[in-house]
Formats: structure tokens, C-alpha cells, sequence
């Protein structure tokens, strides 16, 4: 069972959280991390006031503390949540967004879904699919759904890959071949999905069992705000048929 709580999660805060801070769960993930300067404000703040602390002060730290998801590291100390420690919540694998920068990792975290809820979500296709199956992941991210289908002991026989961030789909090719024994077909932007290009994938592998996707990425919402511009009315369409 993942853990439920943080101090489930992380059991060394245990000793420096404060009787006053009653959060038991972060809020959302974000993509940037709380400033050094604010940091040392809440340590300096903490340090000089009374213990406990007084409800005015209580009220400022916890304000900071669920805004940018501060744990309780040391004595009077708070630290932002650490790639690992971010990845180890999701529920993927150890390193799993390691060997690119701090801030791409956070980026690429903060768009992904829990995966242990991918994963219970997908457990009923254990059963139908106890040989091999073919998938069409849009908006694949760093590959939520094919961790979660591997944990589940599922064969993914060909999965066509859309994700238009070369990192999240660098993430995703590194996983796959160090776990895969399948074929990962990478497509760049969903606007060169057309009808065509998905009638032959189906010509060549036979169809596909499952169709998935994340949330389209901030950068695409940005430039094509109408999800018609997304697709392209060909390939909207198709996926709809496939469906």
C-alpha cells in the first residue's frame, strides 16, 4: 500500500513537526519550489519566537508551509519537497526523472498523475489482457499509464507514443528500454496524428486495445487554446472512433 500520510511517507519529520501543524497531506504538486530567502524567514521567525509558537506566528508558517509544500526537516527548519521525494508520492520508480535539470524534473512531476491511482484504475485489464496488448497513449507525459500497466504485469506488445516534450518522452524511452521488451513508437505533436497515419498503425499491429491519455501539457494549452486546433479535425475524429 502506498502511504497515505505524510508522515507515512517521510517518518524521519516525525520528530521536528510542531504539535500546531496538523497537515497530514501536501497540497497539489507544483513546478516551482519555494525561495532560500523565504526559507530562512520561517527558520529566523521560529527561532526568535516563544515555544509553542503564538498563533500569529503559527498562522504565517502554516500559510507558507501548504502554499509551497514545506516539510519539517530540523529544528525550526523547512525544506521544499526534493525530485525523489516528489517521484517516490507519484509512485514511480526510484531515478525515474533523473539525468536532467532540478527544474525540468519538477516540471515533468508536476504534470503526471498519482500512479498507484493510474494503476488501481487499469487493474481490471489484468484479466482481459493476460497475453499482450497494443496502446495509443496521448499526452503520455513521463509514461504514467505504461508504469502503472508494467506494475501490473501487463505485456504492452507496441505502444504509440504522443508527447510533444522531448524530455518527458526522453524519460519515458530511457524506462521503456531498461524494463520493455516491446516496440515504443514516439510521435511528437498530436497535430501529426491524422487519420491516416492512425489507420496504417492499426493495418500494422492489429488495432489497438487501449487508449489513454494525461492532460495536454501548459506549453500546448498556451499556443492552441482551442482543443479543435489540438487534433485537427481529421484526427479527433479518428481517436474518437477508436474509442
Amino acid at each position: 500500500m502506498p502511504p497515505r500520510t505524510i508522515s507515512e511517507a517521510f517518518p524521519h519529520t516525525k520528530r521536528w513537526w510542531p504539535s500546531w501543524d496538523h497537515r497530514t497531506q501536501f497540497n497539489c504538486l507544483q513546478t516551482c519550489v519555494s525561495s532560500a530567502k523565504l526559507l530562512e524567514k520561517i527558520r529566523v521567525t521560529l527561532t526568535n519566537s516563544s515555544h509553542p509558537s503564538p498563533p500569529r506566528v503559527q498562522k504565517l508558517v502554516l500559510e507558507e508551509c501548504r502554499k509551497w509544500n514545506l516539510a519539517c526537516v530540523g529544528l525550526n527548519k523547512v525544506a521544499p519537497l526534493e525530485p525523489d521525494e516528489m517521484e517516490f508520492l507519484l509512485g514511480f520508480p526510484k531515478d525515474h526523472t533523473r539525468g536532467i535539470s532540478r527544474t525540468e524534473r519538477y516540471r515533468s512531476l508536476e504534470n503526471s498523475f498519482q500512479d498507484d491511482t493510474v494503476a488501481y484504475h487499469l487493474s481490471v485489464l489484468k484479466d482481459m489482457y493476460p497475453q499482450d496488448m497494443n496502446v495509443l497513449s496521448l499526452f503520455s507525459g513521463i509514461g504514467g499509464a505504461e508504469v502503472a500497466l508494467h506494475r501490473l504485469g501487463i505485456r504492452m506488445k507496441t505502444v504509440i507514443l504522443v508527447e510533444k516534450s522531448e524530455v518527458n518522452r526522453t524519460i519515458l524511452r530511457s524506462w521503456w528500454d531498461q524494463t520493455q521488451t516491446g516496440t515504443l513508437i514516439e510521435i511528437n505533436h498530436v497535430q501529426t496524428l491524422t487519420s491516416e497515419r492512425i489507420e496504417a498503425y492499426i493495418r500494422r499491429i492489429g488495432g489497438f486495445d487501449l487508449v489513454i491519455g494525461g492532460s495536454p501539457c501548459n506549453n500546448l494549452c498556451w499556443e492552441q487554446p482551442s482543443p479543435q486546433k489540438w487534433f485537427g479535425g481529421r484526427a479527433l475524429f479518428i481517436v474518437l472512433s477508436v474509442c
